[in-house]
Order: structure tokens, then sequence, then C-alpha cells
């Protein structure tokens, strides 16, 4: 019996996909010190370096916080404003790999719909839930197709668009 309980408990753990992606676990708005506990990179995040109109953009590999997912070769992005991550995206333009973002939407998040796998396909699909905006797209930037999810909440998007972003870098 004990043995039946242990191998349950590994089953659960393992087959859930949302476990192992630590990018979809951190809500929209949550302060820079709790998410630094999925994204270690933020311990070195310095707010005082950052004024009311600025926001912080740091990009690494996506695969190293989705494990699974099969996203090795996206980048996810994440943007912080006053102390609060404001909006996570997952991006991939290797034009030579198709779909890798769409194949994670359709798996962890719901299907934007068998048109998006096309080639020749861009534009947007919109994947928001009550507050919680989320945007699939791809599009055509220098020749190649950037694919794309975006995701932030109404009370946050404001920062992510109109404010000043600046990179930061390891």
């Amino acid at each position: 019996m004990k043995n039946f309980i242990i191998t349950l408990f590994l089953f659960i753990i393992f087959s859930s996909s949302s476990f192992a992606c630590a990018l979809l676990q951190v809500p929209i708005g949550t302060p820079v010190n709790s998410a630094k506990n999925t994204f270690p990179f933020l311990g070195e995040h310095k707010p005082e370096f950052y004024g009311e109109y600025i926001s912080a953009r740091y990009v690494v590999p996506a695969q190293e916080y989705c494990e699974g997912a099969n996203l090795q070769n996206s980048d996810l992005e994440l943007i912080v404003h006053d102390n609060m991550v404001v909006k996570i995206s997952i991006m991939s333009n290797y034009s030579e790999i198709k779909n890798e973002v769409y194949e994670f939407v359709r798996t962890r998040i719901g299907e934007p719909g068998e048109d998006v796998q096309k080639d020749d396909w861009v534009g947007i699909k919109d994947l928001s839930v009550g507050s919680l905006i989320m945007i699939y797209g791809k599009t055509k930037l220098r020749g190649e197709i950037l694919e794309v999810l975006e995701i932030t909440n109404n009370e946050m998007e404001k920062y992510t668009t109109y404010e000043e972003i600046i990179d930061v870098f390891g």
C-alpha cells in the first residue's frame, strides 16, 4: 500500500504540466521579492535604478523555466515595473523551427485555432480570461516569422506599452 501511495504521488507530480512550468505559476502583479523564488535572476533587480515611468525588461532562455515544454528556441521576456511583474512573454523567431510557441500555448493554455499553424498565417488570437490578457500571435519581421505569447492583465498592461522599457543585462 505504501508503494502504491508513493507511486501515485510521483505520477501526479510528474504528469502535471503546470508543475514543471514555473513561468505560468507567477501571477501578473507578483512582487519581485516573491517572483525571484521562481526567477532567480530577479534577485539582481534594483528598483531604485528605475523611476516612476521606467520598466525593466529581462530576457532569458524559456526552456529553463518550463521543463518538458520544448521551448529550446524560445526566450522568456519578463517586464518589471514598480517592483512587480507586469508582463510575461514567450518569443521565438527561428523560421526553421515552426510553431514552437503555438505548441506550448495549445498544451498549456488552450487551442488558439488550427489556422495559426499555417506557414503563411500572421495575426493575433485573443486567449484572455477575465482580467488576464493572453495574446498569441505571429508577425513577419525582417523576413522572419516572430511567434509570441504575451501575458499581462488590465491593470498592468499600461506599464508594458506606454512606459519607457530598459533592457537589463546579466
